[in-house]
């Protein structure tokens, strides 16, 4: 491939570059800043390596006044800070891996050369180098060419060799293809597939996190969902990972469903409805989440009602062995709840009102969003759906008539109501703020201290 790129270093990174050649030494930027110049997409964070040693850039950065994080000393790998930057300097080195797919390396060797670090490297696309000084690439493994050809491959002839030393690459290799919208070459994705179930011995934070850049792969490089997000969902089905890292979604995979409302099987249905749905990780878990239940509903009673409340329960269980943060967990398992209330858009208008005011604003609209996302995914366009219509008009008028969605926003206290009954305080005083907020729900003018009190003394007769 004939290109030259134009680099765009900063001063600070020059500097630290005139400082590695005054040792002798050559400072390349290597990885995804180098692939992301090329590709002429958003650069996020600039790694760069050398020959020198890791206790020989500490000695360098201190002499020149530049505060260091050994992040990494036996790796070598050295965390630079210069003015507002913050670089992370590896030397060149070679890996070994033990038996497994663990992630980290059990043992290195410094080296002296470029080349001997590019084949450590995962990637041909991310083990491209750009000298800081010069700008002249160095591509030991082909990585411009795959570049051209929108190609993911691994640095080794036989891929086996560097997808077996960590078994996340697998993963990396699916999340890669989903955000840059590139193919996966034959040879790499058949040793990806066969060296799955090393995923094994993955920890849960790290498939979480791939898992999460996946369902995210759009929002990365502005890759459309369906080529991105769904691409990589199904890359990970196809290879196998489903089956090692969510059992729960593999279950899913083959069960078809009525073709008059869905065009696709369980599985597919929801890597669609996660696709579809509006980038935060909270709905497209809820939606990759879904109807997780269905196969298992099959099994037990012959057909798939009560699907959302058991699979709130599988999500639930799911995510926190991915170890997800509570509010994430709490958040999508609660979509995958109620994503079946009013399926058929008969709900009258005052239920509509009493369930958002209880839902609060930002529920009732993810709830809107999974509707949408649901629907969408059964037919794979992005048909209009009029449940979630009329659901944010109602909610629209429901703002506009400043409708209280919490206690806090009733105008009354628990004083009050204990004041205007002459009740101490006990479960009771709850229970009539809670039929109040149903009350205003529905009639918000009556969200004064005058009709509340005369309302509540009603509800305690």
């Amino acid at each position: 491939m004939n290109i030259t790129p134009k680099f765009d270093f900063n001063n600070d990174l020059i500097r630290l570059a005139e400082l590695f050649r005054e040792r002798g030494a050559t400072l390349f930027v290597v990885g995804g800043h180098v692939r992301n110049t090329i590709l002429g997409k958003r650069i996020s964070d600039t790694d760069i390596t050398s020959r020198l040693r890791p206790d020989e850039v500490l000695e360098l950065c201190e002499r020149a006044g530049f505060k260091t994080v050994p992040k990494g000393i036996a790796f070598g790998m050295v965390e630079i800070h210069i003015g507002d930057g913050a670089y992370e300097h590896t030397t060149f080195r070679s890996d070994t891996y033990s038996e497994g797919g663990a992630h980290r390396p059990v043992g290195i060797a410094f080296a002296e050369s470029l080349e001997e670090d590019a084949f450590r490297r995962d990637f041909t696309v991310n083990a491209i180098y750009a000298d800081v000084l010069t700008g002249r690439i160095h591509d030991p493994t082909g990585g411009l060419a795959d570049i051209e050809q929108r190609l993911m491959r691994t640095t080794s002839k036989d891929p086996e060799d560097i997808l077996s030393d960590d078994g996340l690459r697998i993963m990396r290799l699916c999340r890669f293809a989903a955000e840059l919208g590139f193919d996966i070459e034959e040879k790499t994705f058949a040793a990806a597939k066969k060296c799955a179930p090393l995923l094994a011995d993955i920890s849960a934070e790290r498939v979480r996190d791939e898992l999460k850049k996946i369902l995210m792969a759009d929002v990365k490089y502005g890759v459309p969902a369906l080529d991105s997000v769904l691409r990589g969902l199904k890359l990970l089905d196809a290879a196998g990972v489903i089956d090692v890292c969510l059992p729960e979604l593999a279950r899913c995979r083959g069960i078809e469903q009525n073709p008059k409302f869905h065009r696709y099987n369980v599985l597919e249905h929801m890597f669609y409805t996660a696709a579809m749905s509006k980038p935060d990780l909270k709905l497209r878990l809820g939606c990759v989440f879904h109807d997780v239940a269905k196969p298992v509903q099959l099994e037990r009673q012959g057909n798939m009602h009560g699907h959302d409340v058991e699979g709130e329960l599988i999500a639930r269980e799911t995510l926190k062995r991915l170890r997800f943060d509570n509010s994430t967990v709490e958040e999508a398992a609660w979509l995958v709840r109620h994503h079946m209330f009013d399926l058929d858009g008969r709900a009258k208008e005052k239920t509509l009102k009493r369930r958002f005011g209880r839902w609060g604003v930002e529920r009732t609209k993810a709830l809107c969003d999974i509707r949408e996302a649901d629907f969408r995914g059964s037919v794979g366009e992005y048909i209009e759906v009029k449940s979630a219509v009329r659901w944010r008009r109602v909610l629209d008028e429901m703002i506009k008539d400043s409708t209280p969605f919490s206690a806090s926003e009733l105008a009354c206290t628990g004083a009050d109501i204990m004041n205007w009954l002459g009740i101490p305080p006990s479960p009771r005083v709850g229970e009539i703020k809670t039929a109040l907020l149903e009350h205003c729900a529905v009639h918000p003018k009556d969200n004064t201290p005058e009709r509340l009190m005369r309302i509540a003394r009603d509800i305690a007769r």
